[in-house]
């Protein structure tokens, strides 16, 4: 048997996402989710997390590449936005800005991470768990900025490098071995493995037992409104949980371990 944090992302992105994410709930399909605290159906999500009970288990999902930053130094700064202010994506797209950004992108950054925590506080949700969009946290030069940010903010835990797979670039794979060693030594609290519900699939059997992992749902409905994980249905979700007989539990069982 394996301990699962089911954690479905992107809430707040699309009223679609928000109603979706509501029901995995509903249908035990889901433990956590994360807001997108600068996206425009953010201030909904919240509502509906309150109304169906499980605002206790709503994260923040950290976003740098999609919508409209909530400060303005880093809509100045080309690998991060357009000229229009919105995020562009450039900088996660590429391995060296991935790595190393310049000292006025690397404050601009900051800016905007510790607004986007002011701003999941101010909703006074009380997970303060993080992840992000895209996995910029897991970025070296986004990490070197958010670090001290969730120490500042009282962050209790984080989600890992994806590192539940069977193949891999090695040099990629070390980068992954590397980061999460540094995570779960700075105090925060981790899952032991991280993945897709695809990847969790893939190790179905190879997981030792009463391994802690958390699954990436992306909670949606497709054209015919049957409730999907993108593009697989959410029953099939279910019937691999069913038959790894995992447990489902949100973060703060993880954290009281």
């Amino acid at each position: 048997m394996i301990r699962t944090v089911l954690n479905g992302d992107d809430f707040g992105i699309s009223e679609e996402v928000n109603h979706a994410i509501a029901e995995c709930f509903e249908k035990r399909l889901l433990t956590s989710t994360t807001l997108m605290v600068n996206m425009p159906y953010a201030d909904q999500a919240v509502e509906i997390a309150r109304e169906e009970g499980f605002a206790e288990a709503v994260g923040l999902h950290l976003n740098l590449t999609s919508g409209y930053p909530l400060t303005r130094d880093i809509r100045k700064c080309r690998r991060f936005c357009r000229k229009n202010g919105s995020f562009n994506a450039y900088f996660q797209q590429h391995t060296s800005s991935r790595l190393f950004l310049t000292k006025k992108e690397r404050r601009a950054a900051a800016k905007e991470i510790e607004a986007q925590m002011r701003k999941y506080f101010s909703y006074g949700l009380p997970e303060r768990h993080l992840d992000s969009h895209h996995h910029v946290h897991t970025d070296r030069a986004i990490m070197l900025e958010l670090m001290p940010l969730m120490h500042k903010y009282d962050f209790r835990s984080v989600r890992l490098s994806r590192n539940l797979f069977k193949k891999m670039n090695p040099l990629k794979k070390l980068y992954k071995h590397i980061f999460n060693s540094k995570l779960q030594k700075s105090g925060l609290i981790t899952t032991e493995f991280f993945g897709s519900y695809r990847d969790l699939a893939a190790m179905n059997g190879e997981i030792r037992d009463n391994a802690m992992v958390e699954v990436m749902l992306h909670p949606m409905y497709n054209e015919d409104g049957v409730l999907c994980d993108t593009k697989t249905p959410m029953s099939e979700v279910g019937a691999l949980l069913d038959s790894l007989k995992a447990e489902r539990e949100p973060y703060s069982v993880v954290k009281e371990r």
